[in-house]
């Protein structure tokens, strides 16, 4: 056992605990009036049972939870000058661990040869796995040791150590002592450790003997076997807790009893810029890391948009292909049709049923002839039919009297189409190339026989389409939605997962203690995020308008909708950054960021046109980003509309002032909550 160095001067204390009160729910004290001295060059442990509130002590020390009343003093006022070891580990897990020394080495500001030299010192004292070893595959243990490592390797002044041994071989934990020992020693370091071992608190310069959120005594290990008497500190620290029940027996303590004595609280200074290039730089190569190695991150964020692009051009809004339809051609057998040239000519024998069912072919229907009418009746009874066509026997002698004569037309020849009602789509297509074929047929007919009736004529009207000509299907009318779509959710998505890993794992916290802001963070972020924009946007395009030739006018206008496509994915990670703000879980948040995204995409018009919506939730659907942001970018592919264009303009300004507005809330948020982005660890 390591003899611990002599008493030191407590004039001067490096951390100093006054009346410290602590509450986290009504009635339940975490800390009650706890006083806490600790001299400078010196190893203080503080011992106490799980719960008793030694990590929310040092939290409180640290100054990442505030006292509701008493204070904290302390002689460092640098983060720098502090080295934090969190209870639990607190480091990427995709990081190998030489990567790890280099990030928080790059916070630390740390030269090349100093980091080496370093963690070939740790590397030696500590015992630690391979450096090309990922912190995911190494035991708790070894684990550990790693982050006992990264809290040491900045030479800091004041060292906190949460539990620091725990899982740890015993020999070993008596050589990290014993290098504790030199520290304080050799460079005058103070370490407060917190240890659950009654066995390591002998090797302390000081013990505080915490319970129930009080230190029942604060003394050298040998004043206190001296002053209760003991040959253990087990049998002291089982006295004190003997005394402490038999004096607070009847004692309970209210939040009004409680007088509210607060200094300011002290905060640790960041001896660097507000916002420091080289911590943005070492967060963009940790954060980049992680995210490559991150398969089903990189999955969700670039493979998921490609393949739902895939899948909305290759199966919504196009014509349905292979509908079976039943028929029944009274006229003449579909082996020995041929199609019609001129019906008035006097020696034909050809039938117009024929042109009907070769057209239909022609367009993907799969056509079954049945044996009679009531067979095919009987048919749309069963799910593998959606329609049945019945041709008269004197079908084609009947169009030849309508087209001659209207007001001698048997109706009784028509043809007759039956068809179900359960879905609509089927229903109308079929009705759409039934009719669309028919009146193709007898133009044809009409044209090759030179025969003109005004009769024929349509109704008085012409019909031109100035814009979208091109339009054909009506996933070429939700493309630009859906593209905003992507550009909205996913971002949403990488937001909130890498947000909520730093912050529920306490990685942000740690890094923070290493000088990093959340600003910087934010900045890291924005920049990932912008580039996986760039490449799902590119890649979305590419299949949507250059693999399926969807139409698009490219004009002016287009560099507003990329614009658009931009803007859209920094209001989706501003969005994602909200909830994981005010979320605690990752469920949580993946499911309001889903739901609100499938409310929008519902209501923006991709499903249905929200000209038929209520006029109440019409004014609603059309101010959300979604719909707005999609108008826009469909007015430009579809209508080739410009950067001048005042719909352009207004649409393009909307968009901008939510980004806008999302950021603002973001900050103003930020500054009233003042721990949403840390989860205390």
């Amino acid at each position: 056992m390591t003899t611990p160095t002599a008493s030191v001067d407590r004039t001067e204390n490096i951390v100093r605990v006054v009346n410290a009160y602590k509450s986290f729910s009504a009635g339940q004290w975490t800390l009650q009036g706890l006083n806490m001295n600790v001299p400078p060059g010196s190893i203080y442990g503080l011992l106490g049972p799980s719960g008793c509130g030694k990590s929310t002590l040092l939290q409180c020390i640290l100054g990442t939870i505030s006292l509701d009343s008493g204070f904290v003093e302390m002689k460092i006022n640098k983060l720098t000058d502090v080295g934090y070891m969190p209870q639990e580990l607190c480091l990427e897990n995709t990081l190998t661990i030489k990567e790890t020394f280099e990030y928080y080495g790059a916070l630390y500001n740390m030269s090349k040869n100093k980091l080496l030299n370093k963690m070939d010192e740790l590397n030696v004292c500590l015992q630690l796995p391979d450096k090309h070893s990922y912190i995911k595959d190494i035991s708790g243990g070894q684990g550990r040791r790693v982050s006992l490592a990264i809290s040491l390797m900045h030479d800091p002044k004041l060292i906190i150590l949460d539990e620091p041994t725990v899982g740890i071989d015993p020999v070993l934990r008596n050589d990290i002592w014993s290098k504790f020992q030199t520290m304080v020693n050799e460079h005058n370091i103070t370490i407060i450790i917190t240890t659950h071992y009654i066995e390591e608190a002998y090797q302390a310069n000081t013990v505080g003997l915490m319970r129930n959120g009080v230190l029942v005594e604060e003394a050298s290990p040998q004043d206190i076997l001296i002053k209760h008497n003991t040959e253990t500190l087990e049998m002291s620290f089982l006295r004190l807790c003997y005394n402490q029940d038999t004096n607070r027996e009847n004692e309970q303590i209210s939040s009004e009893a409680v007088v509210k004595t607060r200094k300011p609280k002290q905060k640790l200074k960041n001896p660097g810029a507000i916002m420091s290039f080289s911590r943005i730089q070492a967060l963009l190569k940790k954060n980049s890391r992680v995210c490559v190695r991150d398969y089903m991150l990189l999955f969700n964020l670039v493979v998921l948009p490609a393949l739902q692009a895939l899948n909305l051009c290759l199966c919504v809004g196009v014509d349905f292909k292979h509908m079976p339809i039943a028929y029944k051609n009274d006229e003449v057998k579909f082996s020995d049709c041929q199609n019609v040239k001129c019906i008035f000519n006097e020696n034909h024998n050809d039938t117009l049923s024929c042109n009907v069912l070769n057209y239909l072919a022609s367009h993907d229907y799969n056509l079954i002839e049945v044996n009679s009418v009531e067979d095919g009746e009987m048919s749309l009874n069963y799910p593998s039919y959606m329609a049945f066509l019945y041709f008269p026997e004197n079908y084609t002698k009947s169009v030849q009297t309508f087209l001659a004569d209207k007001g001698n037309y048997d109706v009784k020849s028509m043809v007759s189409v039956h068809f179900t009602k359960e879905n609509m789509l089927f229903r109308n297509q079929i009705i759409r190339d039934v009719t669309d074929c028919i009146n193709d047929v007898v133009e044809n007919v009409v044209t090759y026989c030179s025969y003109y009736n005004p009769k024929l004529q349509g109704i008085p009207m012409d019909v031109n389409t100035m814009y979208g000509k091109d339009v054909k299907y009506v996933v070429h009318s939700i493309v630009s939605i859906f593209i905003a779509m992507g550009a909205f959710y996913f971002p949403s998505i990488f937001a909130v997962s890498c947000m909520l890993t730093e912050k529920l794992d306490g990685i942000l916290n740690r890094s923070m203690f290493a000088g990093v802001t959340a600003l910087e963070l934010l900045s890291s972020m924005f920049f990932i995020n912008t580039v996986i924009i760039f490449i799902q946007m590119t890649l979305s395009m590419l299949i949507v308008y250059v693999l399926f030739s969807n139409p698009v006018q490219i004009t002016t206008g287009f560099y507003a909708y990329i614009l658009l496509v931009i803007l859209l994915g920094c209001i989706g990670f501003f969005f994602g950054l909200l909830i994981a703000g005010l979320s605690t879980s990752k469920i949580g948040a993946v499911y309001v960021i889903t739901g609100w995204s499938l409310i929008q995409f519902t209501l923006s018009g991709a499903i249905w046109p929200v000209e038929g919506q209520p006029f109440y939730l019409k004014a609603v659907s059309q101010v959300l980003p979604l719909y707005v942001a999609g108008k826009t970018m469909n007015d430009i592919a579809l209508k080739g509309w410009t950067l001048a264009h005042p719909a352009i303009v207004l649409g393009t300004t909307v968009i901008f002032a939510y980004a806008l507005i999302f950021l603002l809330v973001l900050i103003v948020l930020g500054r009233l909550k003042k721990d949403m982005w840390v989860i205390q660890k």
